[in-house]
């Protein structure tokens, strides 16, 4: 697969299917990645469907989201995989459906074939066969979704599939015949259509387009502490810096969004609805929802910076988490950038913020965010404050307040 450029631009290349799936969270005991069986369900998959297909000069077999850059637009490179695709495969799992960028990458391809059939450059009947549905996980019995219909219909001479899912089939050797079988079923269920009828590329809406999280009472919050373009550290290059510290682009020509952009996508991508700010109007958020904050520890550089930044160490909650960023590709600062991190990691720990941490590479800071996401909301699961509805003599806790330790919120595991 040739990956996407740095800009986020479409793919230069058709491909034959695009996996759609639901990012797992992070398991704190798991040492691999959480998403690994899809990673591996994509390359058998690639393999058969390479080997069904007729060669076309040109395309590609698949698209995985974990083939994106991390300094790449993530939405724009995911609008332009889906308007260059043929088949649209979704892995469906409970997770899939509650998660709004997982349905909104279907609903987004599924507008795509309509505005075609619409137009008359695809029949109906054919654009229908463009969707390939599979079970990943079973769903619930209580749970009707009208999709599944089609996902079951792979494998209805396989009980294992329905009772399992393709999740287990490919995990487990007992069932690696089965899997082998429908592996190759599906194969045949992207090509086949394509060999009756290719799509042209066109255009898919933008997940915000047709899938809109609101951030009026989001669920998670990334606020940015660092400098802005009118006041920038002394001898510090002002490029990386914006009107607002949210807009803060540390790593230059390698991120084509600004820092936070991709840590809300990372939580977005979780089922979260995201809110980004400036840390000096994140106060309120952060008092009743988790979240993560970005630092600049070239903040320490200002007039009464590293007393900021110990007053805002101290008033976080423990469902905050710290990620101090830097550059260490930096060609003029990257020594510099380094030492003011050591010093900004010193000033957070001294304020019991034990959990901070220190990135230099954006590729890190892709890495990384799934796991303080998960974290933070797990911190704040256990941590936060249970207060009863908003009424006379009531109010919720405040950052200046502690928190009273007999209001715990129970510890909720993360759905698939």
């Amino acid at each position: 697969m040739t990956p996407l450029t740095a800009a986020g631009a479409a793919p230069t290349r058709e491909t034959y299917f695009f996996l759609s799936y639901a990012h797992s969270a992070p398991v704190r005991s798991a040492r691999t990645e959480t998403d690994v069986w899809v990673r591996r369900f994509f390359a058998d998959l690639s393999n058969e469907v390479g080997r069904l297909a007729s060669p076309r000069p040109g395309v590609e077999i698949g698209f995985i989201d974990q083939h994106i850059p991390p300094g790449a637009d993530v939405k724009a490179a995911l609008a332009g995989a889906l308007g260059a695709a043929q088949v649209f495969v979704p892995l469906y799992s409970p997770g899939y459906f509650n998660r709004p960028w997982a349905l909104g990458e279907q609903k987004s391809f599924l507008a795509r074939l309509l505005t075609a059939a619409g137009a008359g450059s695809v029949p109906p009947v054919v654009a229908a066969e463009h969707v390939a549905p599979v079970l990943w996980i079973p769903i619930p019995s209580w749970e009707a979704h009208p999709e599944l219909d089609a996902a079951l219909a792979l494998g209805r001479d396989v009980p294992e599939y329905a009772e399992n899912g393709m999740r287990a089939l490919c995990m487990l050797n007992a069932y690696q015949d089965q899997y082998r079988v429908l592996l190759g079923r599906l194969a045949r269920r992207i090509v086949e259509p394509t060999q009756r009828f290719w799509l042209r590329p066109s255009r898919a809406p933008a997940l915000d387009e047709v899938s809109r999280q609101t951030s009026a009472d989001p669920a998670f919050v990334v606020a940015v502490l660092a400098p802005t373009r009118d006041r920038p550290p002394q001898g510090r290059e002002p490029s990386s810096y914006a009107e607002r510290s949210s807009l803060w682009r540390p790593f230059g020509a390698l991120q084509e969004l600004p820092l936070a952009e991709y840590a809300a996508s990372t939580a977005e991508r979780l089922g979260l609805p995201v809110r980004t700010t400036d840390f000096a109007d994140a106060e309120d958020l952060l008092e009743i929802r988790p979240g993560v904050v970005l630092i600049d520890p070239w903040i320490t550089e200002l007039p009464g910076g590293v007393s900021t930044l110990r007053a805002a160490a101290r008033a976080l909650p423990q469902w905050a988490v710290p990620l101090v960023v830097t550059d260490a590709d930096d060609p003029r600062d990257a020594q510099r950038s380094a030492d003011l991190a050591r010093l900004a990691l010193g000033v957070l720990q001294d304020a019991g913020m034990t959990r901070a941490r220190w990135v230099g590479r954006m590729d890190e800071f892709a890495g990384l965010m799934p796991t303080l996401v998960t974290e933070a909301r797990r911190l704040y699961l256990k941590h936060g404050a249970v207060f009863p509805a908003s009424g006379p003599g009531t109010r919720p806790p405040s950052l200046r307040t502690p928190v009273p330790s007999s209001f715990k919120a129970p510890e909720v595991p993360d759905e698939e």
